[in-house]
């Protein structure tokens, strides 16, 4: 059986026509136009997404090392004399100071004005105990009455009331109404210092990694002081960017750091 399609559905046929090669091409090139432009969107977005998520990353371990720092030098001087702390301040990226790490101290026995707890070219020291103290350890004799102090070093083995001293003491200590003892400070020598991307501390000549990251780009160190014994506050510029572009993002953290025993 033979259907016939209506008259209008044929005249329709009849009167249609398909696309131009011209339009095709013309609506390709718009499309692509089109496609181009959501593809670059979306790689710029997702450029500045990944630029924030880095950058917050950096400054979350900027402030982190900016602490780990500022705990580090505050610890400049500890247990000692003040203005005994930092030692060298010719360095930019790196500060080199004296502290007691471990808080070893004595001191001569009590005695009466006017007597000498410590006599120049002693070669050993009168202390009230010597727990903590051994050969080889560098030591701060100091006069808290006058303020006056010297280097030395333990040079033998502690008996259980007296020090011997690496050379003869310098000067004379005398008991005075202020003071009627005269103290004996254990100390290490510290260095904190930029080696390329990490930072570390070096106590007594050892060597250790405070931290380590691929952002760190620079450490300054400034000071109050043109004088190493002057120095009462040190600051600390940390400048941080990101390891795989350094020149979209350089973050710096500022920090004070106020010496505990300055005078």
């Amino acid at each position: 059986m033979r259907i016939k399609k209506p008259y209008y559905f044929t005249k329709y046929l009849k009167g249609s026509q398909g696309y131009s090669m011209v339009e095709v091409l013309i609506a390709a090139a718009l499309g692509a136009i089109v496609l181009g432009v959501v593809v670059s969107v979306f790689v710029q977005e997702d450029k500045v997404i990944k630029r924030e998520s880095e950058e917050t990353n950096i400054r979350a371990k900027g402030r982190h090392l900016i602490k780990v720092l500022t705990k580090e030098i505050r610890m400049a001087g500890f247990g000692l004399p003040p203005d005994t702390g930092v030692t060298d301040i010719s360095a930019t990226d790196s500060i080199t100071f004296r502290a007691n790490l471990d808080a070893v101290r004595t001191s001569t026995p009590p005695g009466a004005v006017g007597t000498n707890a410590v006599v120049q070219n002693d070669t050993a020291i009168t202390v009230v105990d010597t727990t903590g103290f051994s050969n080889g350890d560098k030591i701060v004799i100091f006069d808290p009455n006058f303020r006056v102090y010297e280097l030395n070093t333990v040079s033998g083995t502690p008996t259980s009331t007296s020090i011997p001293l690496g050379t003869a003491v310098a000067s004379t200590y005398t008991y005075a109404t202020n003071s009627r003892l005269v103290t004996v400070n254990k100390y290490n020598t510290v260095i904190i210092y930029q080696d390329g991307t990490a930072i570390k501390k070096s106590v007594d000549g050892t060597v250790s990694t405070l931290i380590s990251d691929s952002s760190i780009s620079g450490l300054t160190f400034t000071y109050d002081s043109a004088t190493a014994a002057g120095v009462d506050k040190i600051g600390i510029t940390l400048t941080m960017v990101d390891p795989d572009d350094a020149s979209s993002t350089v973050i710096e953290f500022n920090s004070d750091v106020s010496l505990r025993n300055s005078s």
